[in-house]
C-alpha cells in the first residue's frame, strides 16, 4: 500500500492542502469505468471548485444528492488530517424534504433548488441546513497509513421554543411552543454514502481495513429562539463515529467481523475488482419485421439510458450493403455496424469479434443487438452463446407492426419466429390503429406467443423501466444454457427475400424523386436510404414500408454516403439498375 501510487503529489510539494486532491484522485480512478462505478455504487459524481473543493453525487439504490465539502487540513505529527463535512438533498417530493426544517422544506420548492445544491458551498440555506455529519480522512507522511472516519448524530432534532407561525402573523401555529420543527435520521442515510466510499478506498487500494471501530458518544439536539439556534445535551440523541485504519498487508489484524459489521453487511471487506458475472452489461436483443419502428424505438431507449447515465453500445446488422440506422444513432450511442446479411446466417462469427471489441474500448452500461428486420432469432443460439463471457442476457424484444400484423404473422415464418422469441412485444403504430383493429392486433400477438408481455405503443414510446426489471421474463431466447441447438428455422432467403442497393453520386431531382420512390414502394416492402435532392439544403431520408411512403430533411447530417436500399420479395437483381433508370429520368 502506497497512497502516493494514487496521487504523485508529496505532501510537503502539495500547493495548499493535500488531502482534496488525493481524494479527488481516488474518486476520479473509478469513474473512467461505468460498470465498475456502479458496481462500487455511484451513479454519478460531479467534482467542482468554483466555491472551494467540494463533489455532488448520486448512489445506486438511494433518492436524493448527496455533498461533500471540504472545510479544512491540519498538520499531524504523523501527517495531515482533514475534515470534510456531509450533505444530504433530498428529492423534492421525497416524505424526507417534508421533515426538513421549515426553511430547508421551502427552499426544496424552489424551482432553482437544484441550481442551489449545485452551489451549495457558497450558500448558508443549502450548507447548513441539509448537512448530515463530517468525514475525517487522515494519511501518515510516509504515505503507508490512511484513516477514515464518519461522525454524525443518529438524528437531527430541531426544536421551536416559541412556536411556529404559518403564515406569519396568520395566528396559525405549525409547531406549538417547545414543539418539534424536524427530526430526521443522520446517522443511517450518512452511512450509506460512507459505505460506498469506504468500498471505493478498499478497491483502490487493494486491501481490507486492518481496524474498525464504531463509538456511541452522548449528542444533542438543537433549540430554535428568537436568536441565535443553541445546542442542548439530549440523552435520547447519540452521536456515533465510525473509523476504518488502513495499513500494508503485513500489519494487518485478523478480520474478524464486529457485531454492527454483520447488521450493515459492509463491501468494504471485500478488495477486488467488482467486476463479477452480475455486473457484466446486459445484452438487449431487439427484433421486429422490416418498417416496424425498430429503430425509433431504440433512439428512445438510448435517450432513457443517458438520461440515466447509462452509457449504450449497439450493434446494428443490415441486410443490404449499407446501413441506415446506425447513421441515425451514431450521436446518441456507440453503434458498430455489420451489413450485408444477417447476422444469424451469413455473418457468422462476427458478432462475437465485434461486441469485444466495442466492450473493450467503450464499456457500456447496456449492449443493444438490433437484428435486421428479416433475421430469425431462433437461428442466432449458436451465436449467442459464444458471448456468454461477455454480456449477461437481457430481455429479448420484438416490436411488431399493429396495422396488417395479421396477415404478416400468417405469411411469414419469420415473423411468427420473431414474437415466439419474445420476452417483451411491442405493438408498435398503435395510433393508426380503430379500437377493433388493435384488439386484433392483441390477438395476434397473443396466439404467436402467450408467454411475453405485450406493450402498446405510438412511435416506439414505452415505458422503457420495465425493460430492467429483474422480474421480467427473460426465456424467449435461452441462450446462456449449455444445450446444443441443431433445428435450423425459417430464414429470409427461404422466404424469397432480398434486398438490392442503389448508391448516388449525384443530387436527385425532386420532380424524378417522388415518382420513382412511388414505384419502388410498391414493388419493395421496405425503402429507407439517404438522398440529396437537387435545390434543398440538407439531405433527405427516405422510409417506405408496405407501399406508405415518408421523406424528411435530415438535419446536421455529416456523413457522406448517400444511397437508397429495397427489400422485397422476389426482386429482381437489376432493381436498383431500374431504380436508378427512374431517377435519371428527371435530369436535363
Amino acid at each position: 500500500m502506497n497512497l502516493f501510487d494514487i496521487t504523485p503529489v508529496r505532501m510537503e510539494d502539495a500547493q495548499g492542502a493535500w488531502l482534496p486532491g488525493f481524494l479527488r484522485a481516488l474518486l476520479l480512478r473509478t469513474q473512467f469505468s461505468h460498470s465498475r462505478a456502479r458496481a462500487l455504487g455511484w451513479r454519478g459524481l460531479r467534482p467542482s471548485l468554483a466555491f472551494g473543493e467540494s463533489w455532488t453525487c448520486r448512489l445506486q439504490g438511494r433518492p436524493g444528492i448527496f455533498g461533500l465539502l471540504f472545510e479544512g487540513e491540519e498538520a499531524t505529527p504523523e501527517g495531515v488530517r482533514g475534515r470534510f463535512s456531509l450533505h444530504l438533498f433530498p428529492n423534492p417530493e421525497e416524505p424526507r424534504a417534508e421533515l426538513l426544517p421549515l426553511d430547508a422544506a421551502v427552499t426544496t420548492q424552489r424551482q432553482d433548488y437544484w441550481d442551489l445544491v449545485r452551489e451549495f458551498p457558497s450558500r448558508d440555506e443549502t450548507r447548513s441546513a441539509f448537512r448530515l455529519g463530517v468525514l475525517d480522512l487522515a494519511a501518515e507522511a510516509d504515505g503507508r497509513s490512511l484513516s477514515l472516519s464518519l461522525s454524525a448524530l443518529s438524528r437531527r432534532r430541531l426544536f421551536s421554543a416559541k412556536g411556529l407561525e404559518w403564515p406569519p402573523g396568520s395566528g396559525n401555529l405549525l409547531v406549538n411552543q417547545g414543539g418539534l420543527e424536524s427530526d430526521l435520521p443522520a446517522f443511517g442515510p450518512a452511512l450509506a454514502f460512507f459505505r460506498v466510499l469506504a468500498s471505493t478506498v478498499t478497491h483502490v487500494l487493494g486491501l481490507p481495513p486492518r481496524a474498525r471501530s464504531l463509538e456511541k458518544l452522548p449528542g444533542w439536539v438543537h433549540w430554535r429562539g428568537s436568536g441565535e439556534v443553541q445546542r442542548r445535551n439530549d440523552a435520547a440523541v447519540h452521536l456515533l463515529r465510525l473509523r476504518l485504519d488502513y495499513a500494508p498487508a503485513a500489519d494487518a489484524l485478523p478480520s474478524g467481523r464486529q457485531p454492527w459489521d454483520r447488521c450493515h453487511d459492509p463491501a468494504w471487506f471485500e478488495a477486488r475488482d467488482p467486476g463479477g458475472r452480475e455486473n457484466l452489461p446486459e445484452l438487449l436483443v431487439l427484433t421486429g419485421f422490416l418498417g416496424s419502428g425498430k429503430t425509433s424505438l431504440l433512439r428512445r431507449f438510448v435517450e432513457h439510458c443517458l438520461q440515466r447515465d447509462r452509457f449504450v453500445a449497439v450493434i446494428q446488422n443490415e441486410i443490404g450493403a449499407v446501413g441506415l440506422d446506425g447513421k441515425l444513432l451514431e450521436q446518441d450511442s456507440q453503434v458498430l455496424e455489420m451489413d450485408e446479411g444477417c447476422v444469424c446466417c451469413s455473418l457468422s462469427g462476427q458478432l462475437q469479434k465485434g461486441l469485444a471489441r466495442i466492450l473493450k474500448r467503450y464499456r457500456p452500461d447496456v449492449a443493444v443487438l438490433e437484428m435486421s428486420g428479416l433475421a430469425n432469432p431462433k437461428n442466432l443460439l449458436a451465436e449467442l452463446r459464444e458471448l456468454r463471457d461477455l454480456v449477461r442476457r437481457g430481455p429479448l424484444v420484438a416490436v411488431a407492426e399493429a396495422p396488417g400484423l395479421e396477415e404478416l404473422l400468417h405469411g411469414s415464418e419469420v415473423a411468427r419466429d420473431q414474437l415466439a422469441a419474445a420476452d417483451v412485444i411491442v405493438l408498435n403504430k398503435r395510433d393508426l390503429l380503430e379500437p377493433d383493429g388493435a384488439e386484433r392486433a392483441r390477438a395476434a400477438a397473443a396466439s404467436a406467443n402467450s408467454r411475453a408481455l405485450v406493450l402498446e405503443a405510438a412511435h416506439g414510446d414505452i415505458p422503457f423501466g420495465l425493460l430492467h426489471d429483474p422480474a421480467l421474463s427473460r426465456e424467449g431466447l435461452a441462450w446462456d444454457d449449455l444445450l446444443p441447438h441443431f433445428h435450423e428455422h425459417g430464414t429470409h432467403a427461404a422466404e424469397g427475400f432480398a434486398a438490392r442497393t442503389l448508391m448516388l453520386d449525384a443530387p436527385v431531382p425532386a420532380e424524378a424523386l417522388g415518382p420513382a420512390l412511388e414505384r419502388a414502394a410498391a414493388r419493395a416492402f421496405r425503402v429507407k436510404g439517404i438522398v440529396d435532392v437537387l435545390g434543398e439544403e440538407c439531405p433527405v431520408l427516405v422510409q417506405a414500408v408496405a407501399g406508405r411512403l415518408e421523406t424528411s430533411p435530415l438535419r446536421g447530417h455529416a456523413r457522406p454516403e448517400r444511397f437508397l436500399v429495397c427489400i422485397g420479395r422476389d426482386l429482381p437483381e437489376d432493381f436498383a439498375v431500374e431504380l436508378a433508370r427512374d431517377l435519371d429520368a428527371g435530369r436535363g
